[in-house]
Protein backbone atom coordinates (compact mmCIF):
# COMPACT_ATOMS: atom_id res chain seq x y z
CA UNK A 1 0.00 0.00 0.00
CA UNK A 2 1.22 3.41 -1.36
CA UNK A 3 1.04 6.48 0.84
CA UNK A 4 0.14 8.59 -2.49
CA UNK A 5 -2.03 11.61 -0.91
CA UNK A 6 -3.15 13.22 1.95
CA UNK A 7 -6.40 11.71 3.20
CA UNK A 8 -9.31 14.35 3.81
CA UNK A 9 -11.55 13.88 7.44
CA UNK A 10 -14.26 11.50 7.29
CA UNK A 11 -16.82 11.23 10.04
CA UNK A 12 -19.23 8.58 10.59
CA UNK A 13 -21.44 9.84 13.50
CA UNK A 14 -23.40 6.60 13.79
CA UNK A 15 -20.52 4.28 14.16
CA UNK A 16 -17.40 4.61 16.16
CA UNK A 17 -14.74 2.68 17.71
CA UNK A 18 -15.47 2.91 21.48
CA UNK A 19 -18.88 2.19 21.64
CA UNK A 20 -19.79 -1.23 23.07
CA UNK A 21 -22.58 -1.86 20.80
CA UNK A 22 -24.70 0.04 18.26
CA UNK A 23 -28.43 -0.85 17.91
CA UNK A 24 -30.93 -1.08 14.33
CA UNK A 25 -33.81 -1.59 16.39
CA UNK A 26 -34.50 -2.30 19.87
CA UNK A 27 -34.72 -6.03 20.58
CA UNK A 28 -36.83 -6.48 23.49
CA UNK A 29 -36.91 -10.34 22.64
CA UNK A 30 -33.67 -10.82 23.93
CA UNK A 31 -30.76 -11.76 21.67
CA UNK A 32 -30.12 -15.11 20.26
CA UNK A 33 -27.45 -17.05 22.32
CA UNK A 34 -23.87 -17.09 20.55
CA UNK A 35 -23.03 -20.58 18.64
CA UNK A 36 -20.49 -22.81 19.84
CA UNK A 37 -18.91 -22.71 16.49
CA UNK A 38 -19.11 -19.76 14.38
CA UNK A 39 -19.78 -19.73 10.55
CA UNK A 40 -16.56 -17.15 9.79
CA UNK A 41 -14.21 -15.25 11.61
CA UNK A 42 -11.83 -12.81 9.36
CA UNK A 43 -8.50 -11.27 10.87
CA UNK A 44 -8.11 -7.74 9.72
CA UNK A 45 -4.40 -6.80 10.27
CA UNK A 46 -3.62 -3.63 10.45
CA UNK A 47 -0.09 -3.12 10.48
CA UNK A 48 -0.52 0.83 10.80
CA UNK A 49 2.94 1.95 13.06
CA UNK A 50 3.85 3.70 10.16
CA UNK A 51 2.63 6.50 7.30
CA UNK A 52 -0.70 4.42 6.92
CA UNK A 53 -1.37 5.35 10.44
CA UNK A 54 0.00 8.92 11.35
CA UNK A 55 -2.70 11.43 11.53
CA UNK A 56 -2.18 15.42 11.19
CA UNK A 57 -4.25 17.78 12.24
CA UNK A 58 -7.30 17.92 9.62
CA UNK A 59 -6.76 15.24 8.41
CA UNK A 60 -7.42 11.35 9.17
CA UNK A 61 -4.91 8.63 8.84
CA UNK A 62 -5.76 5.82 6.34
CA UNK A 63 -6.11 2.77 8.91
CA UNK A 64 -8.90 5.53 10.90
CA UNK A 65 -10.18 5.14 7.85
CA UNK A 66 -10.73 2.09 6.79
CA UNK A 67 -11.62 1.30 10.74
CA UNK A 68 -14.70 3.21 9.64
CA UNK A 69 -15.60 1.43 6.89
CA UNK A 70 -15.09 -1.94 8.86
CA UNK A 71 -18.09 -1.12 10.89
CA UNK A 72 -20.20 0.38 8.46
CA UNK A 73 -19.34 -2.66 6.13
CA UNK A 74 -20.12 -5.11 9.14
CA UNK A 75 -24.03 -3.57 9.58
CA UNK A 76 -24.50 -4.67 6.71
CA UNK A 77 -23.76 -8.40 7.39
CA UNK A 78 -27.52 -10.61 8.56
CA UNK A 79 -25.49 -13.67 9.61
CA UNK A 80 -25.04 -13.70 13.45
CA UNK A 81 -22.81 -16.12 13.16
CA UNK A 82 -19.87 -14.34 11.15
CA UNK A 83 -17.06 -12.22 12.82
CA UNK A 84 -14.66 -9.50 12.05
CA UNK A 85 -11.35 -8.93 14.46
CA UNK A 86 -9.93 -5.84 13.97
CA UNK A 87 -6.38 -5.91 14.94
CA UNK A 88 -4.65 -2.15 14.83
CA UNK A 89 -1.22 -1.22 15.79
CA UNK A 90 -0.74 2.38 15.27
CA UNK A 91 0.43 5.52 17.32
CA UNK A 92 -2.13 4.27 20.24
CA UNK A 93 -1.38 1.24 22.14
CA UNK A 94 -2.08 -1.81 19.63
CA UNK A 95 -5.76 -3.52 20.43
CA UNK A 96 -7.81 -6.03 19.05
CA UNK A 97 -11.56 -5.40 18.61
CA UNK A 98 -14.09 -8.15 17.57
CA UNK A 99 -17.26 -6.69 15.49
CA UNK A 100 -20.08 -8.83 14.74
CA UNK A 101 -23.92 -8.86 14.37
CA UNK A 102 -26.19 -10.04 17.33
CA UNK A 103 -30.08 -10.39 17.88
CA UNK A 104 -33.08 -12.37 16.82
CA UNK A 105 -36.48 -12.35 15.01
CA UNK A 106 -35.49 -10.23 12.67
CA UNK A 107 -33.87 -7.29 14.95
CA UNK A 108 -30.20 -7.58 14.43
CA UNK A 109 -27.81 -5.08 15.70
CA UNK A 110 -23.54 -3.98 15.49
CA UNK A 111 -21.63 -4.97 18.27
CA UNK A 112 -18.35 -3.63 18.58
CA UNK A 113 -16.33 -4.92 21.62
CA UNK A 114 -12.82 -4.76 22.60
CA UNK A 115 -11.12 -7.88 23.33
CA UNK A 116 -7.37 -6.51 23.86
CA UNK A 117 -5.63 -3.42 24.48
CA UNK A 118 -1.56 -4.69 25.06
CA UNK A 119 0.20 -2.32 27.94
CA UNK A 120 3.55 -1.75 26.09
CA UNK A 121 3.86 -1.58 22.22
CA UNK A 122 3.91 -4.44 20.27
CA UNK A 123 5.76 -4.70 17.09
CA UNK A 124 2.99 -5.66 14.59
CA UNK A 125 5.93 -6.77 11.84
CA UNK A 126 6.80 -9.89 14.60
CA UNK A 127 5.21 -13.32 13.67
CA UNK A 128 5.12 -13.75 17.30
CA UNK A 129 2.40 -10.70 17.07
CA UNK A 130 0.28 -12.25 14.22
CA UNK A 131 0.42 -15.81 15.62
CA UNK A 132 -0.75 -13.98 19.46
CA UNK A 133 -3.51 -12.47 17.48
CA UNK A 134 -4.37 -15.60 15.42
CA UNK A 135 -4.54 -17.74 18.42
CA UNK A 136 -6.48 -15.88 20.32
CA UNK A 137 -9.48 -15.89 17.93
CA UNK A 138 -9.16 -19.74 17.15
CA UNK A 139 -9.08 -20.18 20.87
CA UNK A 140 -11.71 -18.50 22.00
CA UNK A 141 -14.12 -17.62 18.32
CA UNK A 142 -13.37 -21.44 16.89
CA UNK A 143 -14.67 -21.11 13.51
CA UNK A 144 -15.22 -23.54 10.42
CA UNK A 145 -13.71 -20.70 8.22
CA UNK A 146 -10.92 -18.24 8.39
CA UNK A 147 -9.82 -15.68 6.62
CA UNK A 148 -6.92 -13.30 6.87
CA UNK A 149 -6.52 -9.62 5.58
CA UNK A 150 -3.15 -8.11 5.86
CA UNK A 151 -3.03 -4.75 5.81
CA UNK A 152 -0.08 -2.26 5.24
CA UNK A 153 2.80 -1.30 3.27
CA UNK A 154 4.20 -4.16 1.40
CA UNK A 155 6.94 -5.05 -0.91
CA UNK A 156 6.86 -8.60 -2.25
CA UNK A 157 8.92 -11.84 -1.76
CA UNK A 158 12.72 -10.07 -0.95
CA UNK A 159 13.29 -11.34 2.77
CA UNK A 160 14.48 -8.17 4.66
CA UNK A 161 17.81 -8.64 5.27
CA UNK A 162 19.76 -5.69 4.46
CA UNK A 163 23.66 -6.15 5.07
CA UNK A 164 23.90 -2.52 6.16
CA UNK A 165 20.02 -1.46 7.58
CA UNK A 166 20.00 1.71 6.21
CA UNK A 167 17.93 1.20 2.73
CA UNK A 168 14.22 -0.04 3.02
CA UNK A 169 13.64 -3.83 2.81
CA UNK A 170 10.91 -5.75 1.28
CA UNK A 171 8.18 -7.96 2.20
CA UNK A 172 5.32 -6.89 4.28
CA UNK A 173 4.16 -4.23 6.54
CA UNK A 174 6.75 -1.64 8.33
CA UNK A 175 6.54 -0.94 11.87
CA UNK A 176 8.51 2.22 13.41
CA UNK A 177 8.37 1.60 16.47
CA UNK A 178 6.88 3.83 19.75
CA UNK A 179 10.04 6.08 19.32
CA UNK A 180 10.08 6.33 15.43
CA UNK A 181 8.59 8.82 12.68
CA UNK A 182 5.54 7.38 11.46
CA UNK A 183 4.77 10.27 8.81
CA UNK A 184 8.35 8.64 6.77
CA UNK A 185 8.32 4.88 7.94
CA UNK A 186 11.97 5.06 9.99
CA UNK A 187 12.66 3.96 13.61
CA UNK A 188 14.45 5.94 16.16
CA UNK A 189 17.67 5.63 14.31
CA UNK A 190 16.79 6.83 10.61
CA UNK A 191 16.21 3.33 9.38
CA UNK A 192 13.00 2.01 7.76
CA UNK A 193 11.01 -0.41 10.50
CA UNK A 194 11.33 -3.63 11.29
CA UNK A 195 8.98 -5.52 8.16
CA UNK A 196 8.01 -9.35 7.87
CA UNK A 197 9.78 -11.97 6.12
CA UNK A 198 7.20 -13.95 4.46
CA UNK A 199 8.62 -17.57 5.15
CA UNK A 200 8.61 -16.04 9.25
CA UNK A 201 4.75 -15.05 8.00
CA UNK A 202 3.72 -19.02 6.97
CA UNK A 203 5.50 -20.53 10.33
CA UNK A 204 3.35 -17.85 12.55
CA UNK A 205 0.45 -18.85 10.42
CA UNK A 206 0.96 -22.26 10.83
CA UNK A 207 1.87 -22.52 14.54
CA UNK A 208 -1.10 -20.53 15.74
CA UNK A 209 -2.94 -23.72 13.93
CA UNK A 210 -5.50 -21.42 12.18
CA UNK A 211 -5.96 -23.19 8.54
CA UNK A 212 -6.53 -19.85 6.26
CA UNK A 213 -9.44 -20.34 3.87
CA UNK A 214 -7.56 -17.11 2.28
CA UNK A 215 -5.24 -14.30 2.78
CA UNK A 216 -6.04 -11.23 1.20
CA UNK A 217 -3.21 -8.76 0.80
CA UNK A 218 -4.20 -5.47 1.07
CA UNK A 219 -1.08 -3.56 0.39
CA UNK A 220 1.21 -3.27 -2.57
CA UNK A 221 2.89 -5.62 -4.83
CA UNK A 222 2.37 -8.76 -2.59
CA UNK A 223 1.09 -11.36 -5.19
CA UNK A 224 4.18 -12.70 -5.95
CA UNK A 225 4.55 -16.26 -7.04
CA UNK A 226 7.22 -16.57 -4.63
CA UNK A 227 5.15 -15.32 -2.12
CA UNK A 228 2.06 -17.30 -2.67
CA UNK A 229 4.72 -20.66 -2.63
CA UNK A 230 5.87 -19.39 0.78
CA UNK A 231 2.56 -19.47 1.89
CA UNK A 232 0.63 -22.59 0.62
CA UNK A 233 0.31 -24.89 2.96
CA UNK A 234 -1.66 -22.24 5.41
CA UNK A 235 -4.01 -20.90 3.07
CA UNK A 236 -6.78 -22.04 0.22
CA UNK A 237 -6.05 -18.92 -1.83
CA UNK A 238 -4.10 -16.22 -1.97
CA UNK A 239 -5.12 -13.20 -3.53
CA UNK A 240 -3.64 -9.71 -3.64
CA UNK A 241 -1.70 -6.91 -6.26
CA UNK A 242 0.90 -6.94 -8.25
CA UNK A 243 0.99 -3.27 -9.09
CA UNK A 244 1.34 0.02 -5.97
CA UNK A 245 -1.87 0.13 -4.28
CA UNK A 246 -3.78 3.57 -3.19
CA UNK A 247 -3.31 4.33 0.36
CA UNK A 248 -7.09 4.28 0.53
CA UNK A 249 -6.55 0.12 0.84
CA UNK A 250 -10.07 -1.65 0.35
CA UNK A 251 -13.45 0.06 0.32
CA UNK A 252 -14.36 -2.23 3.37
CA UNK A 253 -17.89 -0.84 3.40
CA UNK A 254 -18.70 -2.81 0.14
CA UNK A 255 -15.66 -5.36 0.35
CA UNK A 256 -17.12 -6.85 4.05
CA UNK A 257 -20.58 -7.51 2.74
CA UNK A 258 -20.25 -8.50 -0.65
CA UNK A 259 -16.91 -10.04 -0.83
CA UNK A 260 -14.94 -11.41 2.58
CA UNK A 261 -18.01 -13.43 3.73
CA UNK A 262 -19.32 -15.12 0.41
CA UNK A 263 -20.01 -18.60 1.45
CA UNK A 264 -19.07 -21.24 1.00
CA UNK A 265 -14.99 -20.44 0.30
CA UNK A 266 -14.38 -21.75 -3.15
CA UNK A 267 -13.18 -20.73 -6.63
CA UNK A 268 -16.02 -17.97 -6.93
CA UNK A 269 -15.98 -16.73 -3.70
CA UNK A 270 -12.07 -15.78 -3.79
CA UNK A 271 -12.98 -14.57 -7.38
CA UNK A 272 -15.45 -12.57 -6.06
CA UNK A 273 -12.95 -10.39 -3.63
CA UNK A 274 -10.38 -10.07 -6.14
CA UNK A 275 -13.29 -8.56 -8.48
CA UNK A 276 -14.97 -6.67 -5.89
CA UNK A 277 -11.39 -4.77 -4.62
CA UNK A 278 -10.83 -3.84 -8.72
CA UNK A 279 -13.96 -2.53 -8.81
CA UNK A 280 -13.97 -0.42 -6.16
CA UNK A 281 -10.09 0.94 -7.00
CA UNK A 282 -10.64 1.17 -10.78
CA UNK A 283 -14.19 1.13 -11.61
CA UNK A 284 -16.36 2.35 -8.62
CA UNK A 285 -17.40 6.20 -10.20
CA UNK A 286 -18.29 7.52 -6.84
CA UNK A 287 -15.12 6.47 -5.28
CA UNK A 288 -13.14 8.32 -8.00
CA UNK A 289 -12.25 11.21 -5.33
CA UNK A 290 -9.95 8.49 -3.32
CA UNK A 291 -8.76 5.90 -5.81
CA UNK A 292 -8.12 8.49 -8.57
CA UNK A 293 -6.72 7.30 -11.56
CA UNK A 294 -3.71 4.65 -10.04
CA UNK A 295 -4.95 1.75 -11.66
CA UNK A 296 -4.77 -1.76 -10.40
CA UNK A 297 -3.85 -5.25 -11.97
CA UNK A 298 -4.93 -8.16 -9.51
CA UNK A 299 -5.20 -11.91 -9.15
CA UNK A 300 -5.83 -15.25 -7.27
CA UNK A 301 -3.97 -18.30 -6.73
CA UNK A 302 -4.94 -21.50 -5.59
CA UNK A 303 -2.63 -23.09 -3.94
CA UNK A 304 -3.24 -26.53 -4.10
CA UNK A 305 -2.46 -26.19 -7.80
CA UNK A 306 0.94 -24.53 -6.85
CA UNK A 307 3.27 -27.76 -6.43
CA UNK A 308 2.32 -28.63 -10.13
CA UNK A 309 2.91 -25.13 -11.57
CA UNK A 310 5.91 -25.32 -9.63
CA UNK A 311 7.30 -28.49 -11.54
CA UNK A 312 5.90 -27.42 -15.07
CA UNK A 313 7.56 -23.97 -14.61
CA UNK A 314 10.98 -25.86 -13.92
CA UNK A 315 10.80 -27.98 -16.54
CA UNK A 316 9.90 -24.92 -19.23
CA UNK A 317 12.30 -22.52 -17.42
CA UNK A 318 15.91 -24.91 -17.63
CA UNK A 319 14.87 -25.61 -21.37
CA UNK A 320 15.53 -21.75 -22.01
CA UNK A 321 18.18 -20.31 -19.39
CA UNK A 322 21.28 -22.32 -18.63
CA UNK A 323 24.46 -21.78 -17.46
CA UNK A 324 23.68 -18.70 -15.77
CA UNK A 325 22.52 -16.51 -18.43
CA UNK A 326 21.20 -13.31 -17.82
CA UNK A 327 18.25 -13.27 -20.16
CA UNK A 328 16.72 -10.31 -22.07
CA UNK A 329 13.87 -8.96 -20.45
CA UNK A 330 13.54 -5.88 -22.16
CA UNK A 331 9.97 -4.92 -22.66
CA UNK A 332 8.54 -7.50 -20.47
CA UNK A 333 5.27 -6.49 -18.74
CA UNK A 334 6.67 -5.40 -14.70
CA UNK A 335 5.31 -3.95 -11.89
CA UNK A 336 8.37 -1.94 -10.38
CA UNK A 337 10.86 -0.13 -11.11
CA UNK A 338 14.38 -1.55 -10.82
CA UNK A 339 16.33 1.00 -12.16
CA UNK A 340 15.38 3.94 -9.22
CA UNK A 341 14.67 1.74 -6.17
CA UNK A 342 17.54 -1.34 -6.41
CA UNK A 343 14.40 -3.70 -6.22
CA UNK A 344 13.50 -6.64 -8.37
CA UNK A 345 11.37 -5.74 -11.44
CA UNK A 346 8.83 -7.80 -10.43
CA UNK A 347 8.11 -9.44 -14.21
CA UNK A 348 4.35 -10.74 -14.89
CA UNK A 349 4.44 -14.34 -14.80
CA UNK A 350 2.97 -14.71 -17.63
CA UNK A 351 4.98 -12.71 -19.91
CA UNK A 352 7.97 -13.77 -18.80
CA UNK A 353 7.13 -17.19 -20.08
CA UNK A 354 5.87 -15.69 -23.45
CA UNK A 355 8.96 -14.21 -24.38
CA UNK A 356 11.27 -17.18 -23.26
CA UNK A 357 8.87 -20.22 -24.89
CA UNK A 358 7.65 -21.25 -27.84
CA UNK A 359 4.29 -20.47 -29.27
CA UNK A 360 3.56 -24.38 -28.22
CA UNK A 361 5.58 -24.76 -24.96
CA UNK A 362 3.96 -21.47 -23.69
CA UNK A 363 0.48 -22.88 -24.85
CA UNK A 364 1.17 -26.12 -22.82
CA UNK A 365 2.67 -24.21 -19.80
CA UNK A 366 -0.15 -21.82 -19.92
CA UNK A 367 -3.06 -24.69 -19.74
CA UNK A 368 -1.25 -25.48 -16.38
CA UNK A 369 -1.18 -22.03 -15.05
CA UNK A 370 -4.73 -21.57 -15.70
CA UNK A 371 -5.40 -24.18 -13.00
CA UNK A 372 -3.84 -21.96 -10.11
CA UNK A 373 -3.83 -18.77 -11.11
CA UNK A 374 -7.08 -18.85 -11.46
CA UNK A 375 -8.41 -15.30 -12.87
CA UNK A 376 -6.58 -11.44 -13.13
CA UNK A 377 -8.34 -8.15 -13.06
CA UNK A 378 -6.32 -5.47 -15.28
CA UNK A 379 -6.88 -1.65 -16.01
CA UNK A 380 -5.28 -0.02 -19.02
CA UNK A 381 -2.66 1.64 -16.69
CA UNK A 382 -1.28 1.21 -13.31
CA UNK A 383 1.05 3.32 -11.38
CA UNK A 384 4.55 2.09 -11.26
CA UNK A 385 6.90 4.57 -8.80
CA UNK A 386 6.90 8.14 -7.75
CA UNK A 387 9.89 9.84 -7.99
CA UNK A 388 10.20 13.65 -6.43
CA UNK A 389 6.18 13.43 -6.58
CA UNK A 390 6.11 12.80 -9.89
CA UNK A 391 3.76 9.45 -10.87
CA UNK A 392 5.25 7.03 -13.54
CA UNK A 393 2.50 4.67 -14.77
CA UNK A 394 2.66 1.62 -16.81
CA UNK A 395 0.58 0.77 -19.53
CA UNK A 396 -0.87 -2.96 -20.18
CA UNK A 397 1.21 -3.92 -23.32
CA UNK A 398 0.71 -7.23 -23.10
CA UNK A 399 -2.64 -8.72 -21.90
CA UNK A 400 -3.00 -11.52 -24.44
CA UNK A 401 0.11 -13.53 -21.78
CA UNK A 402 0.08 -11.59 -18.51
CA UNK A 403 -1.25 -13.36 -15.38
CA UNK A 404 -1.43 -10.98 -12.49
CA UNK A 405 0.70 -12.50 -10.90
CA UNK A 406 4.87 -11.37 -11.04
CA UNK A 407 8.21 -13.38 -10.69
CA UNK A 408 11.58 -12.90 -10.56
CA UNK A 409 14.58 -13.38 -13.12
CA UNK A 410 17.52 -13.58 -11.87
CA UNK A 411 20.17 -11.42 -13.55
CA UNK A 412 23.96 -10.49 -13.79
CA UNK A 413 22.92 -6.88 -12.83
CA UNK A 414 21.79 -8.02 -9.93
CA UNK A 415 25.39 -8.66 -8.61
CA UNK A 416 26.62 -5.67 -9.27
CA UNK A 417 28.18 -3.04 -6.74
CA UNK A 418 24.66 -0.98 -6.68
CA UNK A 419 23.45 -4.18 -5.08
CA UNK A 420 25.80 -4.89 -2.88
CA UNK A 421 22.73 -4.61 -0.08
CA UNK A 422 20.64 -6.29 -2.11
CA UNK A 423 22.21 -9.52 -2.89
CA UNK A 424 18.49 -10.12 -5.35
CA UNK A 425 20.31 -13.34 -6.79
CA UNK A 426 21.46 -15.11 -3.79
CA UNK A 427 18.21 -14.14 -1.65
CA UNK A 428 16.23 -16.13 -4.35
CA UNK A 429 18.15 -19.21 -3.63
CA UNK A 430 16.05 -19.42 -0.14
CA UNK A 431 12.98 -18.85 -1.42
CA UNK A 432 10.64 -22.11 -1.48
CA UNK A 433 9.77 -21.23 -4.60
CA UNK A 434 13.53 -21.68 -6.33
CA UNK A 435 13.61 -24.90 -4.56
CA UNK A 436 10.86 -26.01 -6.22
CA UNK A 437 10.42 -24.74 -9.56
CA UNK A 438 14.29 -25.87 -9.84
CA UNK A 439 15.92 -23.13 -10.86
CA UNK A 440 19.29 -24.30 -9.94
CA UNK A 441 19.29 -26.56 -12.97
CA UNK A 442 19.84 -22.77 -14.90
CA UNK A 443 22.91 -22.42 -13.63
CA UNK A 444 21.37 -19.43 -11.04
Amino acid sequence: MKHLTRLLLITFSIFTLTACSGSDDDNTNGPDPEPNTYRRSVVIYLAAQNSLGYTEPGYSSASRLDSLEIIKGLSQLSNTSDNVFLFIDDAQRPRLTRLYRQGGKGQVRTMVSVEKVWSLDVCSTDPATLYEVLSYVSTRYPSESYGLVLWSHGSGWQPSTNVQNTLPTKSFGIDVGAAGDMENDTDSRGRTGVQMDICDMAKAIAMSGVHLDFIFFDACQMQNIEVAYELKDVTDYVIGSATLTSAYGAEYSNFIPHALFSYPMNDASALRIASQYFFDAVSNESLREYYGDIGNVNSVIKTSQLENLAQVTGQYISKVISDRTSVDMDGVQHYSDNEHFYSPAHYDMGCVLGRLLSEADYKAWRAEADKCILSHNASEKYLLYQLYDEDVYATLDDPDHMVGVSMFVPNEMYDSNIYRNYPLNTQFQSTAWYKAANWAATGW
